[in-house]
């Protein structure tokens, strides 16, 4: 069933989808029937997104495939639903989509929430930096075990990035088209896992740093390859490392999309985020919800529920709260959109309580 209805859905062959269920895991794939008939395919990935250096347990809602003959008839909305349940039960806080048309998928809930950005610059331009390359390469057998740690402390300073299931990983290693080669760069600050399969384009599949150093070493790597690949490709963030590395023009944006989140119990994920913010206290009260005070000190929050009103007040709209929580709209754009609604000084503070780096992913999922 999963064959026929990616074939029909997405224009994969057997060939690809087989891949990608080995890659995902067969156990996170779920068939809803209607009428008897098997009517939906869709996978639910568990994982986390890093919000303030610590990981919000969630759930990727991906590759939803509706079988011609039942769309139209609402099972899109009834996919999220049991989605969305299900990853409750599994202790998930947010559930996390792209969405391929966004009206269904914000009338369950969802909004905006961050950014899905691929760069592509010159290889030529990044010979030119004066920076000494300390690199070594890891069998593709031992990466992970090496890469994984590197990746998670450079999501410490990073928005939405995620904490990886096995099939987010496996699809940067996966090798059934082209195998890739890891590298990692001084101390472990960095690392690039580079595929070189496209003429004439060097892509970047995966890669973190943790420092300026790190993203300037993957930037002159990379460049040691400009005589055969005249470009390089790679996900990045708004504020990107490597953009900011570069020694001179010669990049430029080639695709953004944004990732939509619900916010599956907004007190425990209030709870379970960090924050940047110095001490404060802000009182939430989200549409047909009970408000939550939520009180910050040394980076966590504490919340009391049906607290007292009290000072700084913060009204929300609740299909507007993923947005705000995740940093991807601020409180004084939304309020100025009319979806949110405070005294200025609770605007104000309600800004620096959810500030940090713009929220992104480094995969599509």
């Amino acid at each position: 069933m999963i064959v026929d209805a990616y074939r029909l859905a997405f224009a994969f062959d057997e060939e690809r989808t087989g891949r990608y269920v080995d890659m995902t895991g067969l156990d996170c794939f779920r068939v809803l029937e209607s009428g008897g008939q098997a009517a939906a395919v869709w996978a639910v990935i568990p994982c986390g997104h890093w919000f303030g250096g610590r990981s919000v347990p969630a759930a990727n809602i991906a590759h939803v495939a509706i079988q011609p003959e039942f769309r139209g008839g609402g099972l899109a909305a009834e996919i999220l639903h049991l989605s969305c349940e299900e990853a409750r039960g599994d202790g998930a806080i947010l559930a996390s989509l792209f969405a391929s048309t966004r009206p269904v998928y914000r009338r369950a809930g969802f909004n905006l929430a961050g950014h899905e950005m691929i760069y592509e610059a010159e290889t030529s331009e990044l010979y030119k930096l004066r920076q000494e390359l300390r690199s070594r390469r890891l069998p593709l057998e031992d990466a992970r075990d090496v890469l994984e740690p590197i990746y998670r402390a450079a999501c410490l300073g990073q928005s939405g990035l995620l904490d990886r299931h096995d099939a987010h990983w496996n699809v940067h290693f996966n090798t059934a088209m082209s195998v890739p080669s890891v590298f990692v760069f001084g101390d472990d600050q960095g690392y690039a896992v580079l595929d070189t399969s496209k003429h004439g384009l060097i892509e970047i599949r995966d890669w973190a740093a943790i420092n300026g150093a790190a993203a300037r070493q993957i930037l002159k790597l990379v460049g040691t390859f400009s005589t055969v690949f005249e470009r390089v490709r790679w996900h990045g963030a708004p504020q990107d490392a490597l953009v900011f590395a570069m020694p001179d023009k010669g990049w430029r944006l080639v695709h953004q999309e944004e990732f939509l989140i619900r916010v599956l119990d907004p007190a425990s994920a209030l709870v379970a985020r960090g924050y940047a913010s110095s001490d404060a206290d802000l009182t939430l009260a989200l549409d047909g919800e009970s408000p939550l005070r939520i009180s910050i000190r040394g980076g966590r929050a504490d919340y009391a529920p049906g607290a007292a009103y009290g000072g700084n007040v913060l009204s929300v709209q609740a299909s507007h709260f993923a947005s705000l929580y995740s940093g991807f709209r601020s409180a004084s754009f939304l309020h100025r959109a009319g979806v949110v609604d405070g005294d200025p000084e609770t605007v104000r503070l309600a800004d620096n309580v959810f500030a940090g780096p713009s929220p992104w992913v480094a995969e599509h999922f």
